[in-house]
């Protein structure tokens, strides 16, 4: 990988299923036509390193080294990491402040929006201008869901609520594809 080529605010995508609730995400895109994320995190690049800034189960909202993020991921499972950059550039230091606020939150398991927990894409979202990635209402797709909110103890499904599911965001016209990872 070229490093050089990797600019802060870079999107990247995960894509490989490695668990039931993994492809419970995948099925709920609404964007079947384009590839199909589980996961997205930003990447800063900096004079120390490439860090990932994401909101995960494992850790809640993280800013993680490049290497370290890649193997949290593909701890079970060998994984995908699809590279997407804005075409239009706008000012990342607003967005980094943002995150550096959250960093430490909770990962928000119902993906009902609030402001004391994230999940990947609503992090992402969220952090950057409104108007780029706008929140919409959320689907959740298969039987997986039911049983998923009877755990956390929540009587409905949060259809239609707002939100953002990662394959959705990355889908984005606002973004190009720069490709996979590990061929950069």
């Amino acid at each position: 990988m070229k490093n050089e080529r990797l600019k802060t605010g870079d999107l990247i995508g995960v894509s490989g299923i490695e668990s039931d609730w993994g492809a419970a995400i995948v099925a709920s895109s609404k964007d079947a036509t384009h590839a199909q994320y589980d996961h997205v995190g930003m990447l800063e690049v900096t004079p120390r390193g490439l860090f990932v800034w994401n909101a995960n189960p494992h850790l809640g909202v993280a800013r993680e080294e490049l290497s370290a993020f890649v193997a949290r991921e593909e701890a079970e499972v060998s994984k995908l990491f699809g590279l997407y950059r804005l075409k239009k550039m706008i000012d990342f230091d607003a967005v980094l402040t943002k995150m550096r606020a959250l960093l430490d939150l909770p990962y928000n398991f119902s993906f009902i929006q609030s402001e004391n927990s994230y999940y990947c894409s609503d992090f992402i979202a969220r952090t950057f201008p409104a108007a780029i990635f706008p929140l919409e209402a959320m689907h959740f797709e298969g039987d997986f869901w039911t049983l998923y909110y009877e755990k956390l103890g929540i009587s409905e499904i949060p259809e239609g609520k707002i939100g953002i599911h990662p394959s959705d965001l990355l889908a984005s016209p606002k973004l190009v594809t720069l490709g996979d990872l590990d061929k950069l």
